[in-house]
C-alpha cells in the first residue's frame, strides 16, 4: 500500500473509532424488532400486525409499523472523470478516495456488505460485495491511483447501469463533481440514494485575469482565453444555475445530497447527511 493510501487509512480509522456515520436501522419496513409507529389498517396489510389493544380502544383497526433491522447492502459509485484531477487544496480525486474509505469502513463497522464501483462510460473496476477490510483497502488504493485524465463519466449511463445491475434494494452513494446532469429519478425510486458532490472552491469562484492557456482535463484540448470580469461572472452564473437544477432534481426525487469542498473535513459533512 502506498504512502498516501496509508495516510488516508490511518485518518479514516481514527475518525470512525468509537463513532458511526449512520446506523443500520434501515428505511425498509418489515417484521423487525424496532417499533416505529402505529397507523390505521389499510386493506391488504398483514393482519398479524394489528395492535388489538389500540384497535379495541379506538374502535377501528390499527397496525404496528417496525423499522427492519438487517444487514444492509451499501453500494459506492465512484465517477471516473478527468475533471476530478484538480484541486487548489487537495485534489478532488483524493477527497473522493477518502470519502470512499470512510463509507466503506463505516459499512464494515456495522457488519454490512459494501460494493465499490468505478465508472466512466462503462465499468472501469468493480469490487464486489464484501465484508473484508482487505477489499476496501484495495478500493482505496485504486481510487487514489486511477488514471482519470482524458476520461468522461456518463452519469446517465451510470445511473441506468446501477438501476439494472443492483437488484436488491440498497443504499447507493454516488461520488463525483456532478458537472453534468442526468436523471436519477428511477434509481432513487428503487434504492435509497445519496449524491456526494465534491468540488474545489476555486473552480466555483476562480480569481483570474488575463490570457491563459487552459487544458480541458476530459478532452485534453487547449483553449486560449482572455479572462475578464464579464466572462468569469457568466461562468459563475452558469455553474450556479446548474447546481440549482441539480439540487431541485435531488429534492424532487427525495435523493439525499451534500457538497464537500477540498478544504473541508468529509467526515463531518457525511455524518450530517446520513444521520
Amino acid at each position: 500500500m502506498n504512502t498516501k493510501a496509508k495516510e488516508l487509512l490511518i485518518r479514516t480509522r481514527r475518525r470512525l473509532f468509537g463513532q458511526n456515520i449512520g446506523n443500520n436501522i434501515s428505511t425498509f419496513q418489515g417484521n423487525g424488532i424496532d417499533f416505529a409507529e402505529l397507523k390505521e389498517y389499510t386493506y391488504g396489510e398483514d393482519v398479524r400486525k394489528i395492535n388489538w389493544k389500540v384497535t379495541a380502544r379506538e374502535q377501528k383497526p390499527y397496525v404496528n409499523v417496525f423499522n427492519e433491522e438487517r444487514e444492509l447492502n451499501i453500494v459506492i459509485g465512484f465517477m471516473v472523470s478527468g475533471s476530478i484531477y484538480f484541486g487548489s487544496v487537495r485534489q478532488k480525486q483524493e477527497v473522493m478516495a477518502e470519502i470512499l474509505a470512510l463509507l466503506g469502513f463505516a459499512a464494515l463497522k456495522n457488519s454490512d456488505r459494501v460494493t465499490s464501483l468505478f465508472y466512466d462510460t462503462e465499468v472501469v473496476q468493480w469490487f464486489k460485495p464484501t465484508k473484508s477490510p482487505n477489499v476496501v483497502y484495495a478500493a482505496l488504493e485504486y481510487a487514489l491511483g486511477a488514471e482519470v485524465l482524458g476520461r468522461r463519466c456518463d452519469m446517465g449511463k451510470f445511473a441506468d447501469f446501477l438501476l439494472h445491475s443492483v437488484r436488491n434494494r440498497s443504499i447507493v452513494l454516488l461520488l463525483g463533481d456532478f458537472h453534468e446532469e442526468a436523471d436519477f429519478s428511477f434509481l432513487g425510486a428503487k434504492h435509497e440514494l445519496y449524491a456526494v458532490i465534491v468540488r474545489d472552491r476555486f473552480e466555483e469562484d476562480p480569481e483570474l485575469a488575463g490570457e491563459y492557456d487552459l487544458v480541458d482535463p476530459v478532452s485534453g484540448k487547449h483553449h486560449i482565453l482572455d479572462l475578464d470580469g464579464d466572462l468569469l461572472d457568466a461562468y459563475r452564473e452558469d455553474l450556479r444555475r446548474h447546481d440549482e437544477r441539480l439540487a431541485e432534481h435531488f429534492m424532487k426525487n427525495r435523493i439525499g445530497f451534500t457538497k464537500i469542498y477540498t478544504d473541508e473535513d468529509p467526515f463531518l459533512k457525511l455524518r450530517e447527511m446520513l444521520k
